[in-house]
């Protein structure tokens, strides 16, 4: 990516735009308050701070929410709903949860900035809540827990706004139709006033020969006739100058007309058109595999958008989210413990879910104290307790003799102190820790990294006035990044809301995971929600097509290694799942 390109994108999760379609299925109603039974949340966050933790911007808010409910799904698209429905609606299909307490319905983790007098329009963006909020589905009955992993699908929610905006823009009569759409969601002094009151500047009022659709209608052939890309996707390809160009009209969009009211026809054009740019981001780097539920090639994509689809290779390192509560007692984050840095790795997670920053001086979009905050209100989030009631009671006898198998056969290495296992020790996939420790050029890419961050974090704590009495508590007194080429062995409280197992997601439950690895599920289906107690760990048996098919075959996708306690008998195996379900 050049460098000197004002307002380049800098994206470090929307992994897999091309990737697969699958989708989690459509979710029941959300829980009610509660510590368990049907319907409840898990969670030390107050109702308050929960709506806060769910919704904070973090400074990535660029998508227009009137765009986003004028759209229509893909069922809309191939007919296969009834009537009109908004890509808004049903986000349950990308494994978004539901938030009914929410004034505009978003749900979790969708943040929302309010029209203003300065911006007059809504916003939303992605903030941390989306990938970290669990819930689990047995019998009927649901339980949320706070902190944990999601089944947020990226690829899904990517590939299909991708796909109907391009199809909108290319189909002239979908876009009329979005156009009228569109007017009934801009700023609600228009709501009332029909096409002219949307788009004041055009002439749409009808007079004695032509109706206000007539008047659309020769207003949108008269501005896609002035030039052959107006109206229609921009093109991605490989050559340097298509990059360029594609990166100098997102950087318009991202820093002119996102911010711009419309008040024309062509600008409500230009801005859907912006938007399939927001989507398409990264459609020049190569996926060899897809993330699907609950999973993102991360660093993968960091490597590819700054220093270009050539330094990125093909990614095939996509690795789980985590759950919030194991990095409170944690100095080192992530699967591989590269950083000590909390701020500069929640910079890093906005600037991913589309925050902007300005190559030339570092300056971004990124709201440092609301990152402050969020980490504040994820700290407060402990491990969650079995939910007896909805999962089944505890059965003391075997969870005792459980405790023993557990010191013998786990306890040096998930103690109370962190470290990292290399991978000729571990055995699992090291197709993460191997990608974070390649270089780019002869640069080691954790420095580079750290070069960026840095800087960005620096010039938002200035343009934010923080003090050092607010930013010491926030950071080490040294920030580091590191490539250790293994995996950080954490305690184990909470393990049984962190399913799928290992840093890759490859192994669907515990009971899996104390099987030697070649008797482990070679395919199974991620997306939905049903927990199984027994077992400890998603249900794996589906008739859904729809669902995601994890393939242990796809590189970076391997279930081998931790073979720990694989050889203790059945009932042995029993009595450490059931100890394992009480931490």
């Amino acid at each position: 990516m050049d460098g000197r390109m004002v307002g380049s994108l800098v994206w470090l999760v929307f992994a897999g735009v091309l990737g697969s379609c699958a989708s989690a299925p459509r979710s029941s109603p959300p829980p009610a308050e509660g510590t368990g039974g049907s319907g409840s949340v898990m969670s030390e966050l107050s109702g308050r701070e929960r709506e806060v933790f769910y919704h904070l911007p973090q400074g990535n808010e660029h998508l227009w929410l009137a765009v986003l409910r004028a759209l229509p799904s893909r069922d809309t698209q191939q007919g296969r709903t009834a009537g009109f429905q908004s890509f808004l609606e049903g986000f349950e299909r990308f494994g978004f949860l539901p938030d009914p307490d929410h004034p505009e319905r978003l749900p979790v983790g969708v943040a929302l900035v309010p029209a203003t007098e300065r911006q007059p329009v809504a916003r939303v963006g992605i903030n941390c809540a989306a990938c970290h909020v669990g819930e689990f589905h047995h019998r009927g009955a649901r339980v949320r827990v706070d902190g944990a992993p999601s089944l947020l699908n990226m690829d899904a929610f990517n590939r299909e706004a991708v796909e109907v905006i391009a199809l909108t823009l290319s189909d002239r009569t979908r876009l009329l139709d979005f156009l009228e759409r569109l007017a009934t969601y801009l700023p609600p002094q228009t709501r009332e006033g029909g096409l002219q009151a949307a788009y004041p500047d055009t002439n749409l009022t009808p007079d004695g020969s032509s109706s206000a659709r007539e008047k659309l209608v020769a207003e949108v052939a008269w501005y896609c006739s002035q030039g052959a890309d107006l109206c229609r996707p921009p093109k991605l390809g490989p050559e340097p100058e298509r990059g360029l160009e594609f990166d100098a009209q997102l950087s318009l969009y991202v820093r002119e007309l996102s911010r711009k009211q419309v008040r024309t026809v062509p600008d409500a054009i230009r801005l859907l058109r912006g938007h399939l740019l927001y989507f398409m981001r990264l459609g020049r780097l190569r996926f060899g595999t897809y993330a699907g539920p609950g999973r993102v090639d991360a660093f993968g994509v960091a490597r590819g958008v700054l220093f270009g689809p050539e330094a990125a290779g093909v990614l095939a390192a996509p690795v789980s989210y985590p759950c919030l509560w194991e990095f409170q007692k944690s100095s080192w984050l992530h699967w591989d413990g590269n950083t000590n840095s909390v701020m500069e790795r929640n910079i890093g997670q906005a600037l991913g879910m589309g925050a902007t920053v300005d190559r030339r001086d570092f300056s971004s979009s990124v709201l440092p104290r609301n990152l402050a905050e969020l980490e504040r209100l994820s700290n407060k989030i402990g491990s969650p307790r079995w939910p007896q009631d909805v999962f089944g009671p505890l059965e003391t006898a075997r969870l005792e003799r459980g405790r023993e198998h557990f010191a013998r056969h786990c306890q040096s290495c998930h103690g109370a102190e962190d470290a990292v296992v290399p991978l000729e020790r571990i055995g699992t996939d090291g197709n993460r820790a191997r990608s974070f420790a390649s270089k780019v050029g002869d640069l080691e890419f954790p420095a580079a990294l750290q070069d960026l961050l840095s800087r960005v974090k620096q010039r938002a704590y200035a343009r934010e006035g923080l003090t050092q009495e607010e930013i010491h508590p926030l950071e080490p007194r040294i920030v580091y990044w590191r490539a250790p080429v293994g995996y950080v062995s954490r305690p184990l409280e909470g393990i049984w809301a962190t399913a799928p197992y290992l840093h890759n997601g490859s192994v669907p439950t515990l009971w899996d995971l104390l099987q030697p690895a070649s008797a482990r599920p070679a395919r199974f289906p991620m997306g939905q929600r049903e927990y199984d107690p027994g077992k400890v760990g998603y249900v794996t048996e589906s008739s859904d097509p729809s669902l995601f098919t994890f393939d242990v075959s796809m590189p970076g996708n391997s279930n081998a290694g931790h073979e720990y306690g694989t050889g203790l008998s059945e009932e042995e195996k029993r009595d450490l799942l059931e100890y394992l379900k009480s931490l």
